[in-house]
């Protein structure tokens, strides 16, 4: 704190005054530091989920063709291919034949709660060896 010796009153008392200058100094330093810390502290994932329909759809047609291509893993890590069991060695040669029989490319895949993270992870390097392109994680449990 400063104190000015003059023409601020009568010449017996000193008249303090506030040097406020270190003041704004660490205001500032704070203030920097905060726009530099913000940032890095929000995290964001997006993830873009198909929208619920509202309205009944129609049923779909009983064609094959049209019906998807859904890959399942069981909780004993059984794999299915609509239903059909297929061993591991299997799926490299039967799935390319599957894909191309569909008009949809989109091969949708769905594990059981209880299988482990890396068995159904292996299980979609195993589709992706077996010429599936695109394949998509079903958000709601399927009606078996």
């Amino acid at each position: 704190m400063g104190m000015a010796l003059g023409n601020g009153g009568d010449d017996k008392h000193p008249v303090p005054t506030l040097n406020v200058t270190p003041l704004i100094d660490v205001a500032l330093v704070v203030l920097i530091i905060f726009m530099v810390v913000t940032p890095m502290l929000m995290k964001q994932f997006w993830l873009n989920l198909p929208k619920k329909e509202q309205e009944e759809k129609e049923p779909p047609p009983t064609d094959d063709a049209n019906k998807p291509l859904v890959m399942t893993v069981d909780p004993d890590g059984t794999i299915r291919v609509n239903q059909t069991a297929l061993a591991r060695g299997e799926i490299r040669e039967r799935l390319p034949r599957m894909i191309a029989a569909k008009r949809q490319k989109v091969l949708y895949f769905d594990a059981h709660d209880d299988v482990p993270y890396g068995v159904a992870v292996e299980a979609m390097d195993l589709a992706r060896a077996g010429g599936a392109r695109s394949i998509a994680m079903l958000t709601e449990k399927l009606a078996r």
